[in-house]
């Protein structure tokens, strides 16, 4: 929400949603029911951060405010998702034409996911080995599952 919007929504007594944090990352979203006694005030004037307050109790930056639940629940769930930007995406098509994809999972191992003859395999690689984890036959459909695999992985799910 805008400043401008969150102050009407303070004159009008309406509803917020707000993600807050118990340090971070970011962990709950609440409502809050604004009344006259909160505000939209500057928190670091330097770089003109704005914040809402619960008369002089720091509530949270407005750009953590959204007007309906599932806004703030997306921000909560797909805002801070980390490293997703150096998982290399290949398709199918682009996957037979490379034959291999790598990337380094949160646990800080590195993975290989390699088209041989008619298997797809995903290994882990090591120093001086890399070992089969996951095999499945060469297919679009297996590609997907596979793919599926090493976005958990990557994740660290």
């Amino acid at each position: 929400m805008t400043k401008q919007e969150i102050e009407q929504a303070i004159k009008n007594g309406e509803s917020v949603w707000v993600v807050y944090n118990s340090f971070l990352p970011y962990k709950l979203v609440m409502e809050e029911n604004l009344t006259k006694e909160y505000s939209i005030e500057p928190y670091y004037l330097k770089e003109q951060k704005w914040a809402l307050w619960l008369e002089n109790r720091y509530i949270c930056d407005i750009d953590r405010v959204y007007k309906t639940k599932a806004e703030a629940e997306h921000y909560l769930h797909h805002a801070n998702v980390t490293r997703t930007e150096t998982l290399p995406f290949l398709s199918w098509e682009e996957f037979l034409e490379e034959r291999h994809l790598s990337f380094i999972g949160k646990n800080e191992i590195e993975y290989m996911l390699c088209i041989f003859g008619d298997k797809i395999d995903l290994a882990e690689h090591r120093a001086c080995s890399s070992f089969v984890i996951k095999e499945w036959h060469a297919t679009e459909a297996n590609f997907y599952k596979a793919y599926d695999e090493c976005v958990r992985l990557f994740k660290g799910e």
